[in-house]
């Protein structure tokens, strides 16, 4: 979706913002003991009383408002009441936040779209290393997101810090526009494909890089969502929707205390 009314771009803000504000609230509640059944509830319940929409909840059939993946869960882990988070673990939460406004006599959605891989207790240095590195991978995406540059600046910026620490890059899944249907071309992958494809002002996308500890390979357990590694090793997922402006990029769904790098615009 390319954005050029002020109007239009106040919307998908305000998406954005609230998707970080929730995430950031859901982090904090991330300790051994709380099921994600339990975060799910929680972010339901912000999402109502913002007045907005979970993006996820009924998306293809999804059941829940956030996704919610433990360990060696890479993306769209469903929340559970049986599945209780422990001391070591690591948990992906991706939130999408949806304000709904009317357009040309329509229904018009803007859409906020993050991830964090949050760690629970105290988690080994290997697996903090892990979500370091993998968040340090989407700042260095932010800083090649500008107006002229291509879908493979993007792509080479996470793929050179996965090589670098030889870990495993998830190819099935990757970044991807934002529009009224929430999935929209183009594809961002997470690694070099030699594409051309330029950046524009007014795009608005999500970048979300995954590195797993193992291999690339990943597998679709039988419920039909959960994506896991093959080999069972830790993945990590963080995620941005981004606006391309013509001065860089704008990060829509900034949490309230993080701190970005880079010479990123927010």
């Amino acid at each position: 979706m390319i954005l050029t009314e002020q109007a239009d771009i106040e919307s998908i803000r305000k998406a954005g913002k609230l998707a970080g504000e929730t995430l950031e609230y859901l982090g904090s509640l991330v300790v051994p003991g709380i099921s994600t059944w339990e975060l799910d509830q929680i972010a339901a319940k912000a999402i109502a009383d913002a007045g907005v929409i979970p993006t996820f909840k009924g998306y293809r059939g999804f059941p829940a408002c956030i996704c919610a993946s433990v360990n060696e869960e890479v993306v769209h882990g469903i929340p559970s009441k049986k599945k209780i988070l422990k001391e070591g673990d690591v948990l992906s939460i991706d939130i999408g936040v949806t304000v709904r406004t009317m357009k040309d006599g329509k229904d018009f959605d803007f859409i906020g779209d993050t991830a964090v891989t949050f760690p629970v207790g105290k988690i080994s240095p290997s697996m903090e290393q892990l979500l370091k590195d993998t968040q340090k991978s989407l700042y260095a995406a932010l800083a090649v997101c500008k107006a002229g540059n291509t879908l493979d600046d993007i792509g080479g910026a996470i793929e050179d810090i996965a090589l670098a620490r030889t870990y495993g890059i998830v190819r099935d899944y990757g970044g991807h526009g934002i529009g009224p249907s929430y999935h929209e071309e183009p594809f961002i992958f997470n690694y070099r494909t030699g594409s051309k494809v330029k950046l524009k002002a007014g795009m608005v996308i999500a970048v979300e890089p995954m590195f797993n500890q193992g291999g690339d390979r990943v597998k679709t357990k039988p419920d039909g969502w959960t994506v896991v590694t093959q080999d069972y090793k830790p993945s990590a997922h963080f995620e941005h929707s981004l606006l391309i402006t013509d001065g860089g990029v704008e990060v829509l769904t900034k949490r309230p205390s993080e701190v970005l790098d880079n010479g990123v615009v927010v």
